[in-house]
């Protein structure tokens, strides 16, 4: 398949073009061996792919019944016959490594005797993943920035559908890219190990001192609800145990540095909470892999409103976006005066944060 499908899908021919993708490009990249056999038999499969027409088009339905199913097994995996069958393939469940052997059958058996305890989730649920491994790629973003430079290292953070709000806390958190490229405290954790790609190596930066820690989303998760905490968890692939670790440690680091995050739609409202980032700091917006759940003109009023509010004070947007061709792009735009003034590619990046290869296009 050449290229990302349109991923509004509203038929079964439409998700079936998403499946396919993401069984030939997004899930092998991500090394997912379970979730690339789901997503070649989803792909095929009308009566999975009816269920699917439940999960709203603005959200990629793979991620969707992929954590919805994980998040049934999480609430009881000896609910059914079928339920022990696929748990021992989840090792946040079950506890023990993966077997060898294909999942599909068990998992498609799965979906189908629980059909109905699977409908809320997949007409309710939002790919709100908190990847704390894109603070890898984040990192050496801000140490681009002169505008942080010029205030001596202080920086007011607002972070564009922030989840839980885990990668606000970035600079808490330990780094290791290799080569002896290191930044943050040795003890700190969690421990965010990203490997260098290609001949240059990403900048880090000198002072960083975070005096705001802001959030803007529609959806805010309480990190007080464990069913909220489990549908995180349940967003995060069977063989990414890296990944869940790193959360339950952010998630522990959650409890000693505050955030604020307001509920909220950044394509109408984006300038009014640029307007509450202290003034005595450069001001500096991120988001990781959001902006595709946005339509073309909810984007548009975002930079509008991001423009609009650069007239009191220059600011800063680094994205990390979909490449479209497996991996992402990050992505830094400059505002000042009321008008976009600088935009550029900073590096290619894993879409976890796993490597990155700054200066790639």
């Amino acid at each position: 398949m050449n290229g990302m499908p349109d991923m509004a899908a509203r038929d079964r021919e439409g998700l079936s073009r998403i499946f396919r993708y993401y069984a030939e490009v997004e899930t092998p990249r991500l090394d997912s061996p379970i979730y690339t056999d789901y997503s070649f038999g989803v792909s095929k499969d009308d009566q999975l792919l009816e269920l699917c027409l439940q999960i709203d088009p603005g959200q990629p339905a793979p991620n969707i019944l992929y954590a919805s199913v994980q998040d049934l097994l999480m609430q009881n995996p000896t609910a059914s016959r079928e339920a022990e069958a696929l748990s021992v393939f989840y090792p946040a469940v079950s506890g023990r490594p993966i077997p060898d052997g294909s999942a599909w059958e068990v998992f498609r058996a799965f979906c189908q005797a629980h059909a109905d305890q699977l409908g809320p989730n997949l007409r309710s649920g939002r790919t709100q993943t908190c990847v704390v491994h894109r603070c890898a790629a984040i990192l050496p973003a801000l140490a681009m920035l002169t505008r942080i430079d010029a205030n001596r290292g202080r920086v007011g953070l607002l972070e564009i559908g922030p989840s839980a709000g885990l990668n606000l806390r970035l600079d808490c958190y330990r780094y290791e890219y290799g080569n002896g490229v290191t930044w943050g405290e040795a003890s700190a954790r969690p421990k965010l190990i990203c490997e260098m790609r290609g001949d240059l190596v990403p900048p880090m930066p000198g002072r960083l001192e975070v005096i705001a820690r802001r959030g803007l989303d529609l959806n805010r998760i309480n990190l007080e609800n464990p069913a909220e905490i489990r549908w995180l968890r349940a967003l995060i692939w069977p063989e990414h145990s890296e990944r869940a670790q790193a959360m339950d440690e952010a998630l522990a680091r959650a409890k000693t540095v505050p955030i604020e995050i307001e509920e909220g739609d950044a394509t109408y409202e984006i300038a009014a909470h640029i307007d509450r980032l202290p003034s005595d700091a450069a001001r500096v917006l991120f988001a990781t892999h959001v902006f595709y759940q946005i339509s073309r003109e909810g984007r548009r009023r975002i930079h509008d409103g991001i423009a609009s509010a650069s007239r009191e004070q220059p600011v800063d947007l680094i994205l990390m976006e979909s490449s479209g061709e497996g991996d992402s792009q990050v992505w830094r735009f400059g505002f000042e005066a009321g008008e976009q003034t600088g935009r550029s590619v900073l590096a290619r990046s894993d879409s976890h944060g796993r490597w990155i290869e700054w200066g790639a296009q």
